[in-house]
């Protein structure tokens, strides 16, 4: 329980960062065993948007977006693996508000505070922006009442999908 706390991973990522490569070491393989990448669907739909929507990758990991796309990418994460990522807790990154056309959250909502990670980026989408999730059903305890969360602060669901 501990691990879904942002100030713990924070505090465990400063103090050891190797845990971090660690971390997505682990995750790699994981994801390397899935039918479908999520961020792999995410990528195609900002391709289908076209390469001059600004994106913000919270929870960016590798920055496989940003690594990727021409598209303007800020990418999120609380340590910096490779020259795409910028160090920043997804609750406060360093963007103006209304900076972005699109913020994308995959497999990165893993926080007990998600909803201030949705609030950080309602604050840097533009007015048209769009909000892409793609999480892990078994990690979101009650998906209605997840989905109920995410439209309170402002979002409309437009596209639920599967794998």
């Amino acid at each position: 329980k501990q691990w879904y706390q942002r100030r713990v991973r924070v505090a465990l990522f400063a103090k050891k960062p190797e845990l971090f490569d660690v971390y997505h070491r682990g995750f790699s393989n994981q994801v390397d065993k899935w039918e479908v990448n999520p961020v792999d669907r995410i990528i195609e739909y900002i391709t289908s948007r076209g390469d001059d929507q600004v994106v913000a990758d919270f929870g960016c990991g590798d920055a496989k977006i940003a690594r990727t796309l021409k598209n303007a990418v800020f990418s999120f994460d609380l340590v910096k693996c490779n020259e795409h990522v910028i160090v920043a807790n997804s609750s406060k990154v360093p963007l103006g508000d209304k900076s972005v056309d699109i913020a994308v959250f995959c497999l990165s909502l893993m926080g007990v505070d998600f909803k201030d990670y949705i609030r950080e980026a309602r604050r840097v989408l533009r007015s048209k922006g769009t909000l892409c999730v793609a999480e892990v059903v078994s990690r979101i305890p009650d998906l209605d009442a997840f989905i109920a969360g995410v439209e309170e602060l402002g979002f409309k669901m437009l596209h639920k999908s599967e794998p």
